[in-house]
């Protein structure tokens, strides 16, 4: 392998895609229809990137994660899906009833 390994984005919020609009990527130019969490229109391969050649850059934390550098950051963590579940009560399933049909008579001619 050679050189080191690009770090990935995890973008999972809706937020960052723009299903009416394709804007100019910030850093390449291409259209896209993806935004960052500052709702510039960037390609997330090209935020990828961007934060690979600039190490330096001022970084965006929450709590004691480092999510990547400010201008392009990951979303920020969520607590687990199990403590987010609600449970509704539980109900008894109704009785079981007869469908009852009107007797539709025929008139014969």
């Amino acid at each position: 392998m050679t050189g080191p390994v690009v770090r990935l984005l995890i973008w999972r919020d809706a937020l960052h895609f723009d299903r009416f609009e394709d804007l100019p990527c910030v850093l390449c130019r291409k259209c896209t229809p993806m935004r960052s969490h500052a709702d510039e229109p960037v390609h997330k391969v090209c935020a990828e990137q961007w934060n690979h050649t600039h190490p330096a850059a001022a970084r965006y934390r929450a709590g004691t994660r480092d999510l990547g550098a400010r201008r392009f950051h990951d979303d920020a963590p969520t607590p687990s899906k199990h403590t987010n579940v609600r449970h509704l009560p539980q109900r008894p399933a109704p009785e079981a009833q007869t469908l009852q049909l009107p007797n539709a008579e025929r008139k014969t001619a």
